[in-house]
């Protein structure tokens, strides 16, 4: 279906991505789906629920049987959480940058057994980055799990949105606010 729509809309665009050499297109597409699922994750998307499909357990052994932790796994396999590597390629920031971005608690990841990865809404390009920050470090020693929950659940001193479709408005100060009781509450 995306090839059909390349065509139609883009004739001319279609043919420049022939051009591309088959490596280059498939990461491009890569790092492409990868912000695409950030964005999914910012503005409260459920694709599988847009598309009229419902949720489904996994039955990897490995992953077992527990809701929470299978919950956790589908995000990673929606695309919403990323492995650092994958993280790094889609960001295009070195694994310096990552590391300080990390110490200063500009960004986060959350755990699942002995491995971290990194939400996939830190690379939406719509979040003014500086804002994004300023409220994970507002967020503190929280682990990286109730940060994921802060960021991602409806929020009803936020007109019900979630703190991130908050700042894709613009409301920097209404979510650092909300951040700060946030971390009140958990305290």
């Amino acid at each position: 279906m995306a090839a059909v729509a390349a065509i139609l809309s883009d004739p001319a665009g279609a043919r420049a991505l022939l051009e591309i050499p088959d490596a280059e297109l498939g990461r491009l597409f890569k790092i492409r789906l990868m912000r695409i699922a950030g964005l999914s994750t910012a503005l409260d998307l459920d694709l599988s629920s847009i598309r009229g499909q419902t949720e489904q357990a996994s039955t990897n052994p490995k992953i077992g049987s527990k809701r929470g932790k299978s919950a956790r796994y589908a995000l990673i396999a929606k695309g919403k959480l990323l492995q650092p590597g994958d993280f790094l390629a889609a960001s295009g920031i070195s694994e310096q940058r990552l590391t300080r971005d990390l110490a200063a608690g500009r960004i986060f990841t959350v755990d699942i057994g002995a491995d971290a990865y990194y939400p996939a809404f830190f690379l939406v390009n719509e979040l003014d980055r500086k804002a994004l920050a300023s409220v994970v470090r507002r967020l503190g020693d929280l682990t990286g799990w109730s940060k994921w929950s802060y960021f991602t659940t409806p929020n009803a001193s936020l007109g019900s949105s979630t703190p991130l479709q908050a700042l894709m408005r613009g409301d920097a100060k209404l979510v650092l606010r909300s951040a700060a009781a946030f971390v009140e509450q958990r305290q």
